[in-house]
């Protein structure tokens, strides 16, 4: 109950006060002195106006900074919104540049060696791994692929055509276990059979090349290329480098260890050769 009567006397306090500054309003009219009551009530009301001058600022303050708040939250979720276009407008950009590299260079080893013709085609597919054994591309019979044509990008040589559908074709690529490519050493000129590493149990993305005589001069750093026997592959077409030497003593022959030119952990396009200008 006491509480009751104080938050009651506050208000009547209150009223009174503005009621006081009604009359002193109305009766002062345009006199220049204030009459003695005027007076007293005017001292009596002024800490009163103060204070509800001082609530009142502070309410409008209050509602100020809420606008401001509001207003600054929708300007930082605009922001916020636009950094995560731009964002992706960068990746998007950043890809077609990327994209526009790797074309590059495939365009220039087309330039490079106007003895093939050839067609660029995607990537859509590959086996499970981390190597690419054998791929998938977007072209086939109805785009004039046959099987045994060669794959290659601007890195050296990919791989061979063995499977052919309308609009897709299967490659095996040179480090597949199941590969054979007839190669030679460049500065040398010693032949032997290049084949892949990657198997079911086993994957390096390396390749051997077996069959190169024992008194053969390979050494670490030779470059090998393919050799042109058995018409699938056309001769000069790079392949890897040499990073390593075995004396297979007992078998009589070298094996030459081949890190392939080509990335086969980061294939998107390639060319398959579909003629050879003789």
């Amino acid at each position: 109950m006491p509480q009751f009567f104080k938050r009651w006397l506050l208000v009547i306090v209150i009223l009174l006060a503005i009621l006081l500054t009604v009359l002193i309003i109305i009766t002062s009219g345009q006199r220049d002195n204030l009459t003695a009551i005027e007076g007293v009530v005017g001292n009596f009301i002024a800490p009163v106006q103060g204070f509800m001058y001082r609530i009142a600022t502070s309410i409008s303050n209050f509602i100020q900074y809420i606008g401001e708040r509001r207003q600054l939250s929708e300007q930082y979720e605009y922001l916020k919104d636009r950094v995560a276009q731009l964002e992706e407008q960068q990746l998007l950009m950043d890809e077609v540049i990327r994209e526009n590299q790797r074309l590059k260079r495939l365009l220039d080893f087309k330039e490079e060696n106007e003895q093939f013709k050839v067609s660029g085609v995607r990537i859509t597919g590959k086996n499970p791994g981390n190597w690419f054994n054998t791929l998938t591309i977007d072209a086939g019979s109805n785009q004039g692929i046959t099987v045994n044509m060669a794959v290659v990008n601007d890195q050296g040589l990919i791989g061979r055509v063995i499977d052919v559908g309308s609009n897709w074709a299967k490659v095996r690529t040179i480090v597949d276990s199941q590969s054979s490519v007839s190669a030679i050493i460049e500065r040398t000129r010693d032949n032997g059979m290049v084949k892949g590493n990657n198997s079911l149990t086993f994957e390096d993305g390396l390749c051997r090349m077996i069959n190169l005589p024992l008194d053969s001069d390979v050494v670490v750093g030779d470059r090998v290329i393919t050799s042109g026997l058995g018409e699938i592959f056309p001769k000069g077409i790079y392949i890897g480098e040499v990073i390593e030497v075995v004396d297979e003593k007992r078998d009589m022959y070298k094996t030459a260890i081949i890190k392939p030119g080509a990335d086969f952990q980061r294939l998107e396009e390639v060319l398959v050769i579909r003629t050879v200008n003789k």
